[in-house]
């Protein structure tokens, strides 16, 4: 049941992100010729004051969901519905913080904006903003439901369908009336429609979770805290680090350099939101994986992710630093580009934070929040200091090039880490040193193939829209060719795919399936399922996981 959850979450996730990125591109770009670059730099600038005042989650949501993996999997009942009660109380309280903190900020909005001019209701437009943030947090737990029994994509399937409504209905409005407030209110509205639906499908689903009232007993709940006091400090390191480079331009570089950011984080927003969707289709199963499989068998599903993840952003990484500024040009107009500079670091820190999402997902799959837990706090402080000392020199490359500092000299070493040291452990020496040995070689091929595609497009720059696909269909080849030289190319790429896909939802080993286990060709993709397992008419040794998950009972094999 893993596979079949897992590809339909994939689905649905990827697809409608794609769909709605669309859409997204198109409301962007009409926003732009409908609404002064002012309002673009409010609209960004205000994302990220709420999302700095979303810190009152303190990471309840990511802990609560790890809480609810191991029920899920027994199908213990009266504990995912105590673990349901104390999660409705919990994001309630955040709720009610996160208004009075809102609240509180609004004398002081002057501070954050260098120049408001041109800007009508602003007082009014923040509040909206404030309450689309509160309000969030009403229905949204019951999705976790879902996702610890590996089905978000009920609620994702809403949510996508209800976004692109949103977007197509903020379009209109735009062309129309060309009235911000109103462009806020259809955001406000449209959050409530998919809550609503999931919260009905829940309780018709789960009628146990509206007859259970109790909290869970004093030493669970204990654990919880624990977890959420761990994730408190990793939320306050995340929203520092993400949500105030916003802050700092528009107090020491302007507003209208937010809204030039702005269009560059949308194309970068894009990008992770779709590999967070694709991710997240993992989450369940993995959370799954780690609850019931050895560390053995975690590390081989690692290793294959790690590697798909790596030609992804290695792909995207190099392409956006190449071409970048010629696709802004095309969409919003050259006055919207910044620095050939700029972008480098900006490119770079989209690498380096992309490279980091495979030891998150498998952190959160292990529960390993409370050893690195005082890191975020050295990488916020770092954060802060590089970019206020970097920006007065280079502005904006300055801000970004603290945030890259930042996670260099923290997260890059101590997140692989505490992965090998507490979640994989055997040898995790030897892996460790592999894993920054795999590392250094990635970002030198990563390097040379953005330098000699920039070359190439400074020597045929993408003038119209012919020119900039050709680059891109060029960019592309080079890219294959550099992979197949490096390991393999299309045929790892394909055994990595179906590794992860098959390997962390309870199918054979990668290297009982042919697979190498990301360090070497495979040569068994093309062969039918009735071979991967072993000889044709021969059963294969059993697993020492299989042989635990047989004394589990019928409902873990189900569930397997």
């Amino acid at each position: 049941m893993r596979t079949r959850y897992t590809l339909i979450n994939m689905v649905v996730n990827v697809g409608g992100q794609l769909m709605n990125q669309v859409l997204l591109f198109i409301s962007r770009m009409v926003f732009i010729h409908y609404l002064s670059a002012a309002y673009l730099g409010v609209n960004g600038l205000f994302t990220d004051v709420l999302g700095i005042l979303n810190l009152a989650e303190l990471g309840v949501g990511t802990a609560m969901i790890y809480s609810l993996y191991e029920p899920a999997a027994k199908n213990d009942e009266h504990r995912l519905a105590q673990l349901m009660n104390l999660y409705r109380l919990l994001y309630r309280i955040v709720a009610v913080v996160v208004l009075l903190v809102g609240l509180a900020l609004m004398p002081f909005l002057g501070f954050f904006i260098k120049d408001s001019s041109g800007i009508e209701h602003l007082r009014l437009i923040y509040l909206m903003y404030v309450a689309n943030s509160v309000c969030s947090y009403l229905l949204s737990y019951k999705n976790s439901i879902y996702l610890a029994y590996q089905k978000a994509y009920v609620r994702n399937l809403w949510a996508q369908l209800c976004d692109a409504v949103k977007t197509l209905f903020q379009i209109v409005l735009i062309v129309l009336t060309g009235n911000f407030i109103l462009y806020l209110a259809v955001q406000f509205v449209m959050q409530f429609i998919p809550n609503i639906i999931v919260s009905v499908k829940v309780d018709k689903e789960f009628p146990y979770l509206k007859e259970c009232r109790e909290l869970p007993e004093k030493e669970k709940f204990h654990g919880i805290l624990r977890n959420v006091g761990a994730m408190s400090f990793h939320k306050l390191g995340t929203v520092i680090v993400r949500n105030t480079d916003s802050l700092l331009m528009s107090s020491f570089v302007g507003l209208l350099s937010v809204g030039i950011y702005s269009n560059y984080k949308l194309v970068l927003s894009g990008i992770n939101n779709l590999m967070d969707k694709f991710s997240n289709a993992f989450t369940g199963s993995l959370g799954n994986l780690g609850a019931i499989e050895d560390e053995t068998r975690v590390y081989s599903i690692y290793r294959e992710l790690d590697l798909l993840f790596f030609v992804i952003y290695a792909y995207w990484t190099a392409g956006l630093f190449a071409l970048f500024n010629a696709f802004i040009t095309l969409c919003f107009g050259a006055e919207y580009c910044f620095s050939t500079a700029t972008v480098a670091v900006l490119v770079t820190e989209f690498y380096v934070s992309g490279q980091r999402k495979v030891n998150l997902l498998f952190r959160e799959a292990k529960g390993l929040f409370w050893y690195d837990r005082y890191k975020p706090l050295f990488e916020s402080a770092i954060n802060l200091a590089a970019s206020l000392l970097l920006v007065q020199k280079f502005g904006v490359a300055g801000i970004l090039g603290g945030t890259v500092i930042s996670t260099v000299t923290t997260c890059l070493w101590m997140e692989p880490y505490i992965l090998m040291r507490y979640g994989i452990r055997e040898d995790w020496q030897g892996k460790l040193k592999d894993y920054f040995v795999r590392y250094a070689e990635r970002v030198a091929v990563v390097a040379a193939l953005a330098a000699v595609s920039y070359g190439w497009v400074s020597f045929c720059p993408a003038k119209n829209i012919g020119w900039f696909l050709l680059d891109g269909v060029l960019y592309t080849l080079l890219f294959g060719i550099a992979c197949d030289r490096q390991s393999g190319g299309q045929k790892a790429g394909r055994c990595a795919v179906y590794a992860a896909v098959r390997g962390c939802h309870g199918g054979a080993p990668p290297e009982r399936a042919g697979v190498q286990s990301a360090q070497g060709p495979c040569h068994g993709c093309h062969e039918k399922e009735g071979k991967l397992n072993g000889r044709a008419g021969q059963p294969r040794p059993a697993h020492p996981a299989e042989e635990r998950r047989s004394e589990r009972g019928p409902y873990a094999e189900r569930q397997l």
